[in-house]
């Protein structure tokens, strides 16, 4: 019974056992757990040697000393058996002598093998990783040990070989705090508990100038935080370079400001002689005067205009540039706007003997919402070049409708002339700033080249474009597209003629440092009737003069000496000084004007000043003191307040 269950048992084992004759080295013995893992049937194994079966090398010099007598101790080793199927099996097995022979028994450790060789492949994997990221990698266990770390961030510190080799973490660590500005702060960082479920990010300064971004995020095996993970990344040449990027942009930004301030500056500054000149002109027009110097003052006028049209492109070129010019939104009529071009033109045509025509499509509306000034101001400059480079033949104009959708129209117009024309190798720089087709255009024509680089960009805010179709010595086609909001016009009344007309005893204070800007001010104001005119030199004398009397009138320059015009009307103001004053300044800018109307100002005059715009700005005066009667006005005739003003008005 006892050797029945001692075959029972033997049969359920699982690992192979063999019995050897130590002498023959024979199978003297299999279980049935052999038969079935090697896949030989019983009379294969019991009878043959068994480094038929055991084919390591270590095996069979181990049975060769078997044979030849030498001692056999229990020993554990690992070793190769041979399948009846040629394939191998990898075995760990204990060698032991007992009374009938060697017992051997193995335990098939194939599988074991291939995951400790995956195992092994996935930390060299790891490892790779680790070296081929541009981080450095720096992992730490819940008890602030080195686990881990790469060969990236032994070098971003340095770490010297021989503290790598002792494998000391906490010299290591200490290494690498001492290499930084603020030590405390990394070792608070590396400090951070391992138990901490937060990611951090720290900036690292080395004590070298260079420049760390250290992140940090929890190591977790399944839901348990078992450490943490540090990558430090040297940011030292981007920072460099956002920082290049940074002076770059302010060094930009201080040369568009230094741009601004001396086309501001330049402005005032030829605005100012400009408007001694033009003014002088403008007063000499209105004496008696002969043929021959009455050409003369329009030579002056021509030129001077001439010299403003410059100067005015070159500012709206430098507002638009820097995204500074803003078109209005207001309701015109096409119609109205080509008729006007073409009866300012007509004269110069008959002059000429040029035939000169402009036509409307009738599909146009006769009301339309836009920035008609600067529509004007691109139609004008096709027309001016048009008649610039065009000495007999004809010129015409005609503007058509597009596309309509999305409340908006599309205008397209063409300027047709039969000038000298544009080779093909030119057309391509002729919307370029300060470009024309030929260079030596500039000594022939005149000219900055300014005009069709601000047509196109005035054409690129009305979500257009412009171009050219031309053939050298036949003539050109210049062509616009824009898109307009379709609207309608507001009514109005009936325009009615200035009448720039001044009371006698109109109190006028004229503040100015230029004198030769004064004396044509006051004699501008004397042709259209004011006597009373006061002078100031500048912001403080006129405070002075104010204090003393009431005046009406204030004409107030902008630029002078002492305190300028804008700190003089904030003076006024907080005086409660009720005079309507005026700015007159050769600040062109529109930054400008708002800062005058800030200040306190009610009006604006760009210099030149003409005599058409003063007497405009004198009617806008006029106008409020009738609205302030009107609202001030009582069933009983109104207060001495309401009476003076209807008489002022």
């Amino acid at each position: 019974m006892i050797r029945t269950y001692q075959r029972a048992l033997l049969a359920a084992a699982e690992e192979i056992l063999l019995l050897v004759d130590p002498a023959s080295l024979l199978i003297l013995a299999v279980n049935p757990a052999t038969t079935r893992l090697l896949g030989y049937p019983e009379e294969q194994l019991v009878g043959h040697a068994v480094t038929e079966i055991e084919c390591a090398l270590t095996d069979v010099f181990f049975w060769e000393d078997v044979r030849s007598g030498g001692r056999v101790d229990e020993q554990v080793m690992e070793g190769l058996y041979r399948r009846a199927d040629g394939s191998l099996l990898t075995a760990r097995k204990t060698v032991r002598r007992i009374p009938e022979g060697v017992l051997v028994r193995a335990t098939d450790i194939g599988a074991q093998k291939r995951a400790e060789d995956e195992l092994a492949q996935m930390a060299s994997h790891l490892r790779a990783t680790l070296e081929a990221t541009t981080e450095g990698i720096l992992v730490l266990d819940g008890e602030g040990r080195i686990v881990n770390m790469n060969r990236r961030l032994a070098d971003q510190w340095p770490l010297p070989e021989a503290l790598l080799a002792r494998r000391d973490d906490a010299a290591i660590l200490a290494h690498m705090a001492a290499s930084l500005t603020d030590p405390a702060a990394f070792r608070a960082l590396i400090a951070t508990s391992s138990q901490a479920q937060a990611e951090t990010f720290d900036i690292l300064h080395a004590t070298d100038g260079r420049v760390f971004e250290a992140s940090s995020r929890p190591a977790r095996h399944d839901d348990e935080v078992i450490g943490r993970v540090y990558c430090i990344v040297d940011v030292t040449e981007r920072r460099r370079a956002e920082q290049a990027l940074i002076d770059a942009r302010d060094a930009a930004t201080a040369a568009s400001r230094a741009k601004s301030d001396f086309l501001a500056m330049m402005s005032h500054e030829i605005r100012t002689p400009m408007n001694g000149i033009i003014g002088m002109a403008q007063l000499l027009e209105m004496t008696p005067q002969s043929p021959e110097q009455r050409d003369y003052i329009a030579t002056i006028r021509h030129s001077s205009q001439a010299l403003l049209g410059i100067l005015n492109d070159i500012l709206d070129y430098s507002k638009i540039e820097a995204r500074k010019l803003k078109l209005e939104r207001i309701g015109f009529d096409p119609h109205l706007l080509v008729g006007e071009v073409e009866a300012l033109f007509q004269p110069n045509a008959a002059e000429h003997g040029i035939r000169f025509q402009c036509s409307v499509a009738p599909d146009v509306p006769h009301a339309l919402v836009g920035d008609p000034t600067r529509l004007r101001q691109i139609l004008l400059n096709l027309v001016g070049n048009a008649f610039k480079f065009t000495t007999q033949g004809a010129i015409r104009v005609h503007l058509q409708a597009g596309e309509q959708a999305g409340g908006k129209i599309g205008l397209h117009c063409s300027v047709r002339d039969t000038g000298i024309g544009i080779a093909p190798d030119k057309r391509r720089h002729i919307f370029t700033p300060f470009e024309q087709a030929d260079m030596s255009t500039t000594r022939r024509y005149g000219g900055t080249g300014l005009g069709l680089a601000i047509c196109r960009m005035l054409c690129e805010l009305m979500e257009g474009t412009i171009g050219v179709e031309s053939e050298e010595g036949v003539g050109s086609e210049f062509w616009f597209a824009v898109k307009l909001e379709t609207g309608q016009l507001e009514a109005c009344a009936p325009t009615q003629a200035v009448r720039p007309i001044l009371r006698r005893s109109t109190r006028i204070l004229v503040v100015e440092d230029n004198p030769i800007n004064s004396t044509v001010l006051a004699r501008m104001l004397e042709s259209i009737g004011a006597q009373d005119i006061a002078f100031a030199r500048d912001g403080q004398d006129a405070l002075a003069q104010c204090a003393k009397a009431d005046f009406e009138l204030i004409f107030m320059d902008a630029r002078m000496p002492r305190m300028d015009g804008l700190t003089a009307t904030i003076e006024l103001r907080k005086a409660d000084t009720p005079a309507y004053i005026i700015g007159v300044s050769a600040d062109a800018m529109s930054e400008e004007r708002q800062a005058a109307l800030t200040a306190g100002m009610n009006d604006y005059l760009p210099k030149p000043v003409d005599r058409l715009a003063l007497a405009e700005a004198i009617e806008r005066w006029r106008g409020t003191l009738v609205a302030a009667s009107a609202r001030t006005a009582d069933p009983e005739g109104g207060s001495p307040d309401t009476h003076e003003d209807r008489r002022r008005a």
